[in-house]
């Protein structure tokens, strides 16, 4: 099924109810899920009529806005494949990654991150789109369903996510369209998402969640000023950020937020205890892995011994194991057999598997004709890159890599 049919579900469903707020200049714009509904068909004649379809993968480079999930959405009911970048990725790497995946569209802004510093990258894709903060919506508004929903098959590609990671490398990951639905499926479920709450939130995955569970989805600024301010004016009733930010909009005794996951874990010390005053106020629990959380654990029960931190009990869709790895060849990024899973309390790298778990990829295992996901099929394990063991209780604790 094509996950945009669910949001058509949705604005059958909850017409009237407000799906996607965002702050501009000239004040807050709302769109109600039968208003977005318009939105994405009358995006998706757009990308047809630049002929973007079925397999053609674009270079989504605009900030969260209406705009920008109305495209995401849009290339989704056409079949397309996003690719989402961050903002801090490395020039020479994005550049790579580009010319690698060779996407046939660009939606970008006439004057913004991608358009000032990859124009080379931009002269080799044939249609571009340029979105403005300001739009005309009185044609969509008028409009109906404008095409048929492009099926995929399962286990094609259905988005594509460049992430920026701590090694200052670009990592990554691509979705089936199997791997999409279960993804989603999977935070609905774990972030306890249900109809009718205020999320604050600005991750794309979270928000095709809160499409599906038929939440209103405040698209949160990066300015504490106007944060504090949307706070204050909608009272969204749950976020999911990092410490930081929680920390911020927790500061005020009034603040609204009750269902709190902190998307960071492990935090530091004093951040764990500047939270713990704020449990009366607001149930907060610590996700372990920010795109997809692998694990929980309620604030109160965290726990720092020394240079490991309690992470948890993974969820039961999920598997994990620590394994000792010899020798220093770095690891595949997925594997149908890791090594031997290490005893109880031994330090090793772990391993998770799932049928939500995107694929993560590098340059060289990219198919001479574009992204690929026949072979893969969720039954293998992947490295994270991270160290760790499990306890008697079956919970993981992360080692801290040493300083330097």
């Amino acid at each position: 099924m094509n996950l945009v049919e669910t949001l058509r579900q949705r604005s059958e469903l909850q017409p009237g109810v407000r799906a996607l707020v965002d702050p501009s200049l000239s004040g807050d714009r709302i769109l109600t899920y039968s208003g977005l509904n318009r939105l994405v068909d009358y995006l998706s004649f757009d990308l047809r009529e630049k002929n973007i379809g079925a397999g053609d993968c674009v270079l989504i480079g605009i900030s969260p806005s209406q705009e920008m999930y109305g495209y995401l959405l849009a290339a989704l009911e056409v079949g397309a494949i996003p690719i989402l970048c961050d903002r801090a990725s490395p020039h020479d790497e994005f550049i790579e990654w580009m010319s690698a995946l060779r996407p046939k569209g660009c939606i970008i802004p006439r004057r913004g991150w991608v358009g000032s510093h990859f124009d080379g990258v931009l002269k080799n894709i044939p249609s571009k789109i340029f979105v403005g903060r300001v739009r005309s919506q009185a044609r969509w508004l008028r409009l109906g369903k404008l095409g048929a929903l492009e099926e995929r098959p399962p286990n094609s590609p259905a988005l594509i996510s460049l992430v920026h990671e701590n090694s200052n490398h670009l990592s990554f990951r691509v979705w089936s369209q199997e791997q999409l639905q279960e993804s989603i499926q999977f935070l609905v479920t774990q972030l306890k998402l249900k109809a009718g709450e205020i999320d604050l939130c600005a991750s794309p995955l979270h928000l095709l969640a809160n499409f599906a569970a038929g939440l209103t989805s405040i698209i949160a600024t990066r300015s504490g000023r106007y944060l504090s301010r949307q706070l204050e004016k909608f009272k969204p009733t749950r976020i999911a950020a990092g410490s930081p930010v929680v920390r911020r909009l927790l500061r005020n005794p009034g603040s609204p937020l009750h269902k709190v996951f902190i998307t960071d874990a492990p935090i530091e010390q004093n951040e764990a205890d500047y939270l713990a005053e704020c449990i009366q106020r607001a149930n907060i629990e610590l996700v372990f892995c920010s795109d997809l959380p692998l694990a929980s654990l309620a604030l109160k029960e965290y726990e720092r011994k020394e240079n490991a931190n309690l992470i948890g009990s993974f969820f039961p869709s999920v598997e994990a194991r620590v394994a000792v790895r010899d020798g220093a060849e770095s690891p595949s990024a997925a594997t149908a057999d890791p090594p031997e899973s290490a005893p109880l309390g031994q330090i090793g790298e772990l391993f998770v598997r799932g049928p939500f778990l995107p694929n993560r990829q590098t340059l060289a295992s990219l198919a001479e004709d574009g992204v690929a996901c026949e072979g893969l099929t969720g039954d293998e394990w992947r490295a994270t890159g991270v160290s760790g063991y499990f306890d008697d209780e079956s919970r993981f604790w992360l080692i801290e890599p040493p300083a330097g």
